[in-house]
């Protein structure tokens, strides 16, 4: 059952009644385990997870979850119960907690249980479970370390280098980066520990002894700083000598205090950079002393002259003070540090995964050079579209200014296209200055504060300069890949491939839309991919961080803003869009994300720490919406709608901002029942059958079963082109896709009209369009699982593969490989903003949810209950493909489905994970019977699938003719 599907509650378990109508046979079996077939096989449990994080070091959750993932040598195993030991010391001896056998299939989102943990304290834990009487032994031990339980115990003051009014009306001017420093004394006793807590607001990096601190980049993560503010650990213990030791820490704006960005320009945490800092050191013995940031640490301004997120840096290297975080640094011109008015955010332990260099790339191709007024363009193409940043090695005279500069595209003269007269930049977007020292061996330079969306880098230099190496590097945040999709199909691998590289991308703290251009955390941008993410990706704690940034967002009046986090949601600014909070369709991230990782994770923590935010936003939406006869008004309130279809606009469609105040709503229902709120979730649901009689007595035409919005120009927005009449109706027509797929999807449908208006889905894809999906990316996450649910399996895949405009096939058979209005040949390696070739962004996850179907459909592994408990392995082998292979890393463990045709015969095999049990249905043809594997208990039969249900372990199931002999049903 997909997450997005409203037809039926996510909390039921999967029942074969779905498939239709039967020959007969008997009802299918429950879905217990089978008996174990292999006696002699070992139990064993691995992947031991804190929070969802391998070890964590400095996590403030005061009653950490466990997981783990039980593995076994044999089919039909389970978890039967389990026992957890947390320890103060590696060898596990309990003395924290010992939680006793404890009866339970549970293996994710363990509660600790014990006494009160300590601030500041590693304590390490393992786990052993048991299936029947056999057992698996005792895990290797895993450990997690508490940071500040009570945030209040955070020592050190925010200090920085001055501190500016940025929201009075006076024009303020940007000076360079802050430098702070402090030398200190150890003891001469042997060091057994030291941590760095560290927050520097927008970003920082901190030193000590002259050696960079960690792997991380862009520290914190972005948040809403006046109401969250979040801290980092690090270990440290190797850093320190005994004696005098010397720390130092630079800082960036980030969306903290940067210039000239419409997106913090009134944000109400508007200031200068800061910082505030505990380092912690434990000596043999269990002596401790702290040092924190206070006014005895001195000040100076750093070399970075300019730093801004979107527009790039400017770093004069003549104003480098080498040295300046050791010990003996002359810092007698140096001010003393100020302390400054400390932000308002409460401050939180960063529990994700840190933004890291992940990846270096391939060695560029010199594109050309292009000789300029300022010097000599050398244009360098890394073939691939990426998020990060290069190292550029120099040699050159002193005072030399060099201009480095990342886009995606080419400019017809064969330079960097970095778009100037696009929005969301004031300057030159994505650029760098760097300014030679002169020094004769050479120097190099790599961005600090700043990332960039690119495959292009141009260096502009001057005369006199050589660029002696670049490298380019790959930046985001480290989540692991671990959803796999391959095929016989080379196109739909290589889509798996661009989605997979696409959301990447655009995982920086936060979700993004385009690390190129706006990179903000457009909410539906994210609400779109999400569901993919956490099939692909280890990524359910980035997730939950978002999540509570949308709630630590939140207006006063219950509204999510279209981006988060954003500086004033609820209010205008400079852009007129991004601080409303009355668009259903990109607010709905805050209920559908939510629901996501509990549908996929099983846990319910995230659900009850947004509940009274996810309430409050509801409610808003049932007033707004009650009192305009449960319709979504775009006369009163706009809405991006389905964001750029093939056709026309998709703006303030409100067939689609209707359906998603709906869905919302069906979401909130669920999560009330999940949460025992049986009142909310009675009142949600009738709201929900309210939005949608009202929606199809509006736009639904029981005469033709279809739904229609009748287009307005440019989506009834002031001063839009206005088509003609002729063109309206062309492009209404072209719309069909856009306006009835989500009455499919989330059931919005009358039953009886449902088969007619799949059978006119099916004809306006296949037979209207040609084998062509039309829809903006909102819709589009939708279609091809809409078709293929309505019989339309084979039209799904002609429109997937179709290499004509409008679809994915355009962007990677037709223009991949073409040439572009700069010169250079077309890479289509990711997924693009708009269908045409004329995209702003190549970098836009949303629309490579075409992923999903691949995962869900044509592999067929689809969550069938909460958790990845209950399994339905469903896939469609459609088209030419010869094989189709995918696997999910569940909580529960690794599932997997592989199916190959080999002439008449079919061979699915699957594999699914200890505490899940699994509905397999075959695809089967006339005359076909299916030989199974022990331990396959079978359910019901209709014309083309034959069902049954298999608990955890691996089982091979072959459909051919009956004539092949065998065992089969």
């Amino acid at each position: 059952m997909r997450l997005r599907r409203r037809t039926a509650s996510l909390i039921s378990c999967f029942t074969i009644a779905a498939l239709g109508a039967t020959t007969g046979a008997a009802p299918p079996a429950p879905a217990a385990s089978p008996v174990n077939h292999q006696a002699g096989g070992r139990l064993t449990v691995g992947d031991l997870t804190t929070e969802r994080l391998t070890n964590p070091l400095g996590i403030d959750e005061s009653t950490p979850r466990f997981s783990w993932v039980v593995g076994a040598g044999y089919n039909g195993a389970e978890q039967s119960a389990y026992e957890i030991r947390v320890s103060s010391t590696r060898s596990a001896t309990g003395d924290v907690w010992r939680s006793g056998k404890v009866r339970s299939d549970d293996s994710t989102d363990i509660e600790y249980a014990g006494g009160a943990l300590e601030s500041r304290t590693r304590y390490w834990w393992t786990v052993r479970v048991w299936d029947g009487a056999r057992s698996s032994g005792w895990s290797r031990p895993a450990w997690f370390e508490t940071a500040f339980l009570d945030a209040d115990e955070f020592g050190g003051q925010w200090i920085g280098l001055r501190e500016v009014d940025r929201l009075d009306d006076v024009a303020d001017e940007e000076t360079p980066e802050p430098l702070l420093r402090k030398e200190f004394d150890l003891d001469q006793r042997r060091i057994e520990s030291a941590r760095l807590y560290i927050s520097g607001l927008g970003f920082y990096e901190a030193y000590l002894n002259g050696e960079r601190v960690g792997d991380h980049e862009l520290d914190p993560g972005y948040t809403p700083y006046d109401t969250r503010i979040l801290y980092v650990t690090h270990d440290v213990t190797e850093m320190l000598g005994k004696g005098d030791n010397a720390i130092g820490v630079s800082l960036g704006r980030g969306n903290y205090s940067g210039y000239g960005d419409g997106d913090t320009d009134q944000a109400p945490w508007l200031s200068e950079p800061e910082v505030k800092l505990q380092l912690d050191v434990t000596y043999r013995g269990g002596r401790t002393e702290s040092i924190v940031s206070d006014d005895t640490w001195t000040a100076d301004e750093g070399p970075t002259l300019t730093n801004s997120l979107k527009e790039g840096e400017v770093y004069d290297a003549r104003e480098e003070q080498p040295g300046w975080a050791t010990v003996g640094f002359d810092d007698s011109a140096w001010q003393p540090a100020l302390l400054t008015t400390p932000p308002t955010g409460a401050l939180e332990a960063q529990e994700m995964e840190p933004i890291r260099v992940v990846d270096t790339l391939d060695e560029p191709v010199l594109q050309g050079t292009v000789e300029t007024e300022d010097g000599t363009a050398l244009v360098y193409d890394f073939g691939t579209i990426t998020a990060g940043w290069a190292k550029v090695g120099l040699t050159g005279p002193e005072g030399a200014d060099v201009r480095i500069t990342y886009g995606e595209k080419l400019q017809e003269d064969g330079t960097v296209d970095i778009d100037y007269n696009a929005q969301f930049s004031s300057g030159m977007r994505q650029t760098n200055h760097y300014i030679l020292k002169g020094a004769p061996e050479g120097e190099s330079y790599t961005p600090s504060y700043s990332y960039y969306g690119y495959r292009f880098v141009e260096v502009l230099v001057p005369e006199g300069v050589e660029v002696t190496a670049i490298e380019g590097q790959v930046l985001h945040s480290d989540v692991d890949v671990t959803g796999s999709f391959s095929s016989s199909d080379e196109l739909l691998n290589r889509y798996h491939d661009a989605m997979v590289r696409s959301t990447l991308n655009n995982l920086h703290g936060i979700p993004t839309d385009t690390p190129m251009y706006e990179k903000r955390g457009w909410t539906a941008d994210a609400m779109l991919f999400g569901d993919n993410s956490l099939m692909n990706l280890d990524s359910a704690a980035f997730w939950e961080s978002w999540m509570v940034t949308h709630t630590a967002n939140q207006a006063d009046d219950g509204g999510i803003p279209v981006i988060v986090p954003n500086q004033t949601p609820g209010e205008a600014q400079s852009d007129p869009f991004i601080g409303r909070t009355d668009d259903p369709i990109w607010s709905s991230s805050y209920t559908l994300i939510n629901w996501a990782l509990y549908a996929r994770t099983g846990d319910e923590r995230t659900l009850e720490v947004n509940w009274a935010g996810l309430e409050a936003y509801m409610d808003k939406w049932v007033g707004m919406v009650a009192d305009t006869g449960y319709l979504f008004d775009t006369t009163l309130y706009r809405t991006w709608g389905d964001h750029e279809p093939a056709y026309g606009s998709g703006v303030n469609n409100v067939i689609v901002g209707t359906a998603y105040v709906y869905e919302s709503a069906t979401t909130m229902a669920d999560i009330a029942d999940v949460l025992g709120h049986a009142e909310k979730a009675a009142e949600y649901r009738a709201f929900a059958a309210q939005v949608r009689d009202a929606l199809n007595a509006e736009y639904f035409d029981p005469a033709t079963a279809t739904y229609d919005w009748p287009y307005v120009g440019g989506g009834g927005f002031p001063g839009a082109p206005q088509p003609t009449e002729e063109e309206l109706a062309e492009i209404n027509a072209d719309q069909f896709q856009t306006d009835n797929v989500l009455a499919l999807e989330l059931g919005l449908v009358p039953e009886e009209y449902r088969d007619q208006l799949c059978e006119n889905l099916i004809d306006d894809v296949a037979v209207t369009q040609e084998n062509h999906v039309t829809t903006g990316a909102v819709v589009l996450k939708d279609v091809l699982p809409a078709l293929t649910e309505c019989g339309g399996a084979e039209t799904a895949y002609a429109a997937a593969t179709n290499p004509t405009f409008p679809g994915w096939g355009y962007w990677f058979l037709t223009l991949d490989g073409s040439t572009a209005a700069g010169g250079e040949e077309i890479v289509v390696d990711t997924f693009w903003e708009a269908w045409g070739e004329g995209a702003r962004s190549h970098d836009h996850a949303f629309r490579g949810t075409i992923d999903d179907w691949l995962y869900e459909y044509v592999a067929g592994i689809q969550n069938a209950s909460v958790g990845y408990r209950t399994i339905r392995i469903q896939p469609y082998p459609v088209g030419d493909l010869r094989r189709a292979a995918a696997s999910i890393e569940t909580p529960q463990g690794e599932v997997s489905s592989t199916w190959r045709r080999r002439g008449d015969r079919l061979t699915l095999r699957v594999t699914v994970p200890v505490g899940s049990t699994a509905e397999v249905l075959v695809p089967i043809e006339d005359g076909q019977t299916v030989r199974t594997p022990r331990g396959a208990q079978p359910g019901e039969v209709s014309d083309d699938r034959a069902a049954f249900t298999v608990g955890s372990g691996t089982y091979t199931f072959v459909a051919a003719p009956a004539s092949t002999g065998g065992r089969g049903r």
